[in-house]
């Protein structure tokens, strides 16, 4: 099958821009993965496709750490298309961990600057866990839930693998606000409490940081702890 002179056309101009420009700041979470999806689906528009996966997981961050099963069952999502998309998010995390390793989280100031460039650009809320060693550095990242809402739902188990896996001293909660402000709300205090109750004093539970543009707050420095400890 030859692929259609319109599609190769838009390929063209797309990885002209990227030339251009040699920077992904003024492409759209769709573009990128539009373009990601190039060698993976080379004869058809990806455009459809990265439109899809981005209404079902809700940004590229969450698209990049779905497992294969979830993204199959994506309308012009398959096998070889799941697994490259894999691949890549376990690139990404795997260069994440090295990022982190400069990242100590009893310097709010660092943690900060680190935090809300992390969620820097997502339009959807994000409830994300953070895995801390002896000696207080940050060592691994996962997204827990996407969404953010009184009714949260995810699966303990998995958390409690996370912080396994990574040989965790400690947890640190963050989410992002995407309504312009930081200020904890009550919702978060309950889910905040929620998740420390079913960890089972396992790991400490270090902070829970609300994140917006340009700000990050500490529930536990603003008190937000003390109903529960």
């Amino acid at each position: 099958m030859v692929e259609n002179s319109g599609h190769n056309g838009h390929r063209e101009r797309m990885r002209q821009k990227f030339r251009n420009d040699t920077d992904l700041s003024t492409f759209t979470d769709l573009e990128v993965l539009e373009m990601l999806l190039f060698s993976v689906i080379p004869r058809a528009d990806t455009r459809e496709t990265a439109q899809s996966l981005l209404n079902t997981f809700g940004n590229l961050h969450t698209v990049l750490s779905a497992d294969i099963d979830s993204l199959c069952r994506v309308k012009g999502v398959g096998i070889k298309c799941a697994e490259h998309i894999v691949f890549l998010g376990q690139v990404f995390r795997r260069a994440e961990k090295e990022s982190l390793i400069s990242v100590q989280a009893d310097d709010f100031d660092d943690l900060s600057r680190y935090l809300i460039n992390f969620f820097k650009g997502d339009t959807i809320g994000r409830l994300c866990a953070f895995s801390i060693n002896k000696s207080g550095r940050l060592t691994a990242s996962t997204v827990l839930s996407v969404g953010i809402t009184d009714r949260i739902a995810f699966d303990i188990e998995d958390l409690k693998t996370f912080l396994k896996q990574n040989n965790a001293e400690m947890l640190l909660l963050a989410h992002n606000r995407t309504d312009g402000t930081a200020d904890p709300t009550e919702e978060d205090i309950l889910l905040t409490r929620k998740i420390r109750n079913l960890l089972d004093d396992e790991v400490y539970l270090l902070d829970h940081v609300a994140v917006s543009t340009d700000n990050a707050v500490s529930m536990r420095s603003r008190g937000c702890f003390r109903s529960f400890e």
